[in-house]
């Protein structure tokens, strides 16, 4: 068990870590009740393109759903690259995860992002008190890209992963650390997912109805499916106004699921109860 961490200690802490070479940042929240007497579950929350760590902690509500529920938060900061193709188009100075889909530029190093953030695990747990079994990882855009890849690469680190308004690739076979339950969300009205699939309608909350109108959808479903040794049978487990999840099962218990979830009104964003009734970290957080 770790040490009680001074008072001064709880709330918003910033640390660093070097990997490879590279000063990697990382934001930690403690919520208001820890005394280091009970190991506490740990949420990574991870920002999407041109974020960072400070930007999430501000703005992604976790902060507030961790010292509610007793949750330690942690905001790590992807690297800055000189140049990334996004899309086609080189940007500069652009902040990135290295999610599988990630184009760099010529000459341009890729950072070791899956050994930076079991890094980040490592410190956390070894500087705060906190439930090994109850490390959980959410993502939002490039983080959720990321966010997937963890799910395969961290697996053995992580008990859930949440990606939200990204996933694995299409068509994709990979082979997990271990198999854990595993979400991808999307808006039904994401403008830079419509935009992909060559319309301007919301996506139906209709689960068969969007698999026969977009069969994209049912490519990146397979990713999961074929990696995580899921059946190809779904079961719609809750359906509403609001939102529809469907879920996918495997043959190892109840650890082993896949949801996908379509929450309507919602674009392009994290929810956090302001730009989107839906409020994900409590919905998380709680359940």
């Amino acid at each position: 068990m770790k040490t009680q961490e001074r008072k001064t200690d709880l709330g918003k802490q910033r640390f660093a870590v070097t990997i490879d070479g590279d000063i990697r940042e990382y934001y930690v929240h403690i919520p208001k009740a820890y005394d280091g007497s009970s190991s506490l579950p740990v949420v990574l929350m991870l920002h999407g393109s041109g974020g960072n760590g400070e930007k999430f902690y501000d703005i992604s509500g976790w902060v507030q759903q961790g010292d509610a529920e007793n949750i330690i938060t942690v905001f790590p900061s992807s690297w800055k690259y000189d140049c990334v193709v996004d899309d086609g188009r080189q940007k500069r100075n652009s902040e990135k995860w290295t999610g599988y889909d990630l184009e760099l530029c010529d000459n341009v190093k890729r950072r070791d992002d899956v050994k930076f953030l079991g890094k980040v695990i490592e410190q956390v747990s070894e500087k705060y008190n906190t439930d090994r079994k109850r490390i959980y990882m959410v993502g939002f855009s490039n983080g959720a890209e990321m966010a997937a890849r963890c799910a395969v690469e961290l697996s053995d680190k992580l008990a859930a992963v949440v990606a939200c308004a990204g996933s694995l690739p299409p068509e994709s076979t990979l082979n997990p650390m271990g198999k854990i339950p595993v979400r991808v969300q999307i808006g039904a009205e994401d403008h830079n997912l419509l935009e992909k699939l060559g319309t301007t309608s919301p996506l139906p909350l209709d689960f068969p109805l969007l698999l026969a109108t977009y069969p994209n959808f049912q490519s990146i479903i397979n990713s999961y499916l074929n990696s995580f040794s899921l059946s190809v049978d779904y079961t719609i487990l809750k359906h509403s106004d609001k939102y529809v999840v469907a879920r996918y099962s495997g043959g190892s218990g109840d650890q082993n699921i896949f949801d996908f979830v379509i929450v309507n009104g919602l674009g392009h964003n994290y929810p956090n109860g302001k730009n989107h009734p839906c409020k994900e970290p409590k919905s998380i957080g709680s359940g």
